[in-house]
């Protein structure tokens, strides 16, 4: 008689299933906005993620575990979570590892990227600005930066892309693993590219085989904008050549700086 009035209210033999697996759902989504809220913080303060270890109630663990204790002291859900799964090992999901940190931290950037690119398909003409700068285990990363007007209040933004690693340094290849991420990966029109600014490094501006110059052949109207603050920054190093106190000064701290590097 039960289970011929639970059919007649619409409840199929797998209710108490589905409740359970409901339940189960609604628990990791609670997990899920927690962790979330915590990545997104450290992200927007830019501060590093991880310590010396990923241990709960270790000194050591990094921002990240860190920021989740704290939480938990006023969130008796967390603190449940952690006390429960915290440091349960491989094997055992608990959303709070650095597989998954790093897969979230990776969804949150392809959202962030493809908002930018929404923008800037909607506001039609956009700027490059391109240069590469070495991480801290001395491999050379090409940032790409594109500039527009916003379509919602009209103010010019600068929007940060992504990093790329450099296969190398000639101004072709650059040019090719450039135009490969914004066309290919991002699906930007690159003909609607109005300018492009980079430093005076020959492979960078140069007009025979720079970058400058390959982009240009696929471009035309992307003109060139030589960065004025970098062009500053040589002609006061011209300026100062004159005078050999700072020029052996900058040249022994250069020098101090390659020894440690």
């Amino acid at each position: 008689m039960l289970t011929y009035l639970n059919q007649r209210q619409g409840f199929g033999l797998t209710q108490k299933l589905e409740e359970q697996i409901k339940g189960e759902r609604e628990y990791w989504q609670h997990v899920l906005q927690r962790v979330i809220a915590v990545i997104q913080t450290l992200a927007a303060c830019g501060l590093p993620f991880w310590g010396s270890n990923d241990t709960f109630g270790s000194l050591q663990n990094g921002n990240l575990l860190g920021w989740l204790e704290l939480v938990a002291q006023f969130d008796p859900f967390l603190a449940g979570h952690i006390s429960k799964y915290g440091n349960a090992g491989k094997g055992s999901p608990s959303y709070l590892s650095k597989t998954i940190c790093d897969e979230l931290i990776g969804l949150m950037s392809d959202k962030v990227r493809s908002a930018i690119v929404d923008e800037i398909s909607t506001a039609g003409y956009f700027s490059l600005s391109v240069d590469s700068t070495p991480d801290r285990s001395h491999i050379d990363q090409l940032s790409i930066v594109l500039r527009y007007v916003s379509p919602t209040d009209g103010k010019p933004v600068e929007r940060f892309i992504t990093f790329l690693n450099l296969k190398s340094h000639t101004g072709e290849e650059m040019a090719n693993q450039v135009l490969h991420y914004l066309c290919q990966v991002c699906k930007i029109d690159f003909s609607e590219c109005k300018g492009q600014s980079y430093d005076n490094a020959a492979n960078m501006s140069g007009r025979y085989q720079g970058m400058e110059k390959k982009l240009l052949e696929q471009n035309k109207y992307a003109i060139f904008i030589p960065c004025v603050a970098h062009s500053l920054n040589l002609v006061s190093r011209s300026a100062v050549d004159c005078c050999p106190v700072p020029v052996s000064f900058f040249s022994t701290v250069q020098l101090l700086y390659t020894f440690f590097s």
